[in-house]
Parts: C-alpha cells; sequence; structure tokens
C-alpha cells in the first residue's frame, strides 16, 4: 500500500526536527529510520523524542488509529537507547500501555521492549504492575522478562501468576529459565503445559522443564 499523504507529511515533520538538532550537534541522522537502525549515540535527539511521543497527534497532523499506532511504535524504538535511561521516557513509555484507544497490541511490544532496555532496579513496582495488568495482553511479555532479570522471588512471582493467560503464557514459561538461581518447586506449574494447544507453549516447556532442579 503506497504511504497517504498524511504519513508523509507526519515523517517529513519529524526529520526536519532530526537533521535540524543532528547539524546542530555533528550527528549524522536525518529521519526515524536512522534511528531505529543504528548502533550510534544520539543524547542530544533524545529531548525532542520524547516531545514528540506527548505530542504526536499534534505535530504529526495524523489522524488514523492504525496510522499514528505506526508512527508511535517508530518513536518508542527510536527511544530504546541508553541515552534515554535516567530520562522521562521511561515513565511517558509506560503511560503510553494506556492510551484512549489503546494501542494495538502489534505496536505495544514495542513499549515493553523499550521498557525492557530501559528500566532500572527503582522502577520495579511500576513494571509489576503492568506485568500484571491482564488488559495490555501480549503487550506486557517483554515487562515480565524484566521482572525475572531482576532476580526477586517477588518478581518471579508475578511471573508464575500470568502463566494462566495464553498470551503471554510462552514467553513466560521461556522467561522463567532466565531466573538465576534457577527457582525450585516449579516443575509442576511448568509441566502442566507440555500438552498446551499451542506449540510453541510446548516448546517453551519442555526446554524449561530440562533447566529446572527438581
Amino acid at each position: 500500500m503506497e504511504p497517504t499523504p498524511e504519513w508523509i507529511a507526519a515523517h517529513a515533520a519529524l526529520s526536519a526536527d532530526i537533521t535540524k538538532i543532528s547539524k546542530r550537534h555533528g550527528l549524522r541522522f536525518r529521519q526515524m529510520r536512522d534511528l531505529v537502525n543504528t548502533t550510534e549515540r544520539y543524547p542530544a535527539l533524545i529531548p525532542m523524542l520524547i516531545d514528540w511521543v506527548r505530542n504526536v497527534e499534534e505535530y504529526s497532523g495524523l489522524t488514523d488509529h492504525r496510522d499514528l499506532a505506526n508512527f508511535r511504535d517508530g518513536l518508542y524504538r527510536s527511544l530504546t537507547t541508553i541515552d534515554a535511561m535516567g530520562t522521562d521516557a521511561v515513565p511517558l513509555l509506560m503511560e503510553q500501555y494506556y492510551l484512549n484507544p489503546p494501542l494495538p497490541e502489534i505496536n505495544s511490544f514495542a513499549i515493553g521492549n523499550a521498557l525492557l532496555y530501559l528500566a532500572v532496579p527503582s522502577d520495579y513496582e511500576q513494571m509489576a504492575k503492568l506485568g500484571a495488568d491482564r488488559s495490555l495482553g501480549s503487550g506486557r511479555a517483554a515487562i515480565l522478562e524484566w521482572l525475572v532479570k531482576q532476580g526477586l522471588p517477588e518478581g518471579l512471582q508475578v511471573v508464575v501468576d500470568q502463566l494462566d493467560d495464553p498470551s503471554v503464557r510462552p514467553l513466560g514459561i521461556r522467561a522463567i529459565r532466565q531466573y538465576r538461581p534457577l527457582p525450585s518447586g516449579l516443575r509442576p506449574v511448568v509441566a502442566q503445559y507440555l500438552d498446551d494447544p499451542d506449540s510453541e507453549v510446548r516448546k517453551q516447556a519442555r526446554a524449561t522443564l530440562k533447566k529446572l532442579p527438581d
């Protein structure tokens, strides 16, 4: 499908801001795609990207829900960088889960992936709330992985409690085997999914059971 004039105009507006700041700071970036596909750092662009997330409807001029969701997705990916750590990006990304109307889950994955990278231990309480919020569906899967990586028993329990939600079950089971030290007592919990209708769930259950102690 050809991009609409509105989509082209939205990207042109963002590209103008990226280019202006990049030239001022000697950076090579000119469009959002450059940010998503680089390992280079761009701290000077972070405040502008945060501002765009906050005001995306006004700045982009987009009105179609699908277009807006896809545009936001790119902004979230652009903020998945070390220089967004410790900034307003983290609480702002958390708020993005609760847009009205809500994002399609395929786009809210980008929020979770950004928070998996950016959130720090002091964000635990809010991350645990997000991980336990089933209204977020599969878009919170990366939050569960973050909780496991904190190495806290209460975080692991949040993940275990979500396994009966099919939307996050395969990733939740996979995340359990990343916990250190490997948790005991969970074999029966995981084993019940060896016959799950979802082949990916069965695969992850087998892999996790191979790791878990008796």
